[in-house]
């Protein structure tokens, strides 16, 4: 019996200076602040907390996971971001009375840099859904474009 009260109180001892070296480190203390940040979506907060909790401590798994995460998904703003601002160009251009061929060159290289570019974004399983619901939407606002300007045949050359 005075075993298992002993083992026991070994176990909660180790478990609280484990406790205590989490909270008190402040490495791990900005990872748990880039996690939360990670989570309500303000990924630049998330990437600059993980990179400093990174930098402080390179064993910090947390840090590293949440620095990733968060330059991942700052990768997928970045494109949608990207590819609204393109659409923006794209509309203004349209108002027009009619579309020059300049335009119409520019309006292909717009969408055919946006179709690839969603080729070109990392694939993580902890990604958020909505950005990738949000990017894969934007993709196929592009190759809707480009196939009602350019023909069925011209986008198969930008698979």
């Amino acid at each position: 019996m005075l075993s298992r009260v002993v083992m026991v109180g070994i176990v909660l001892t180790m478990l609280a200076l484990g406790g205590l070296f989490f909270f008190s480190s402040s490495s791990y203390q900005n990872s748990f602040q880039a996690r939360m940040y990670y989570f309500l979506g303000d990924y630049e907060q998330a990437y600059a907390l993980a990179k400093r909790a990174y930098d402080e401590d390179v064993y910090n798994k947390m840090a590293f996971t949440v620095l990733t995460q968060s330059d991942i998904a700052l990768q997928y703003e970045a494109y949608i971001y990207e590819g609204n601002s393109y659409l923006d160009i794209i509309n203004t251009m349209s108002t027009k009375e009619s579309i020059s061929e300049a335009d119409r060159s520019r309006i292909k290289i717009m969408s055919e840099i946006m179709i690839d570019g969603f080729l070109a974004l990392p694939s993580s399983k902890l990604t958020e859904k909505g950005l990738k619901e949000s990017a894969q939407t934007m993709r196929e606002k592009f190759r809707a474009l480009h196939r009602e300007l350019f023909g069925k045949d011209a986008l198969e050359s930008v698979q």
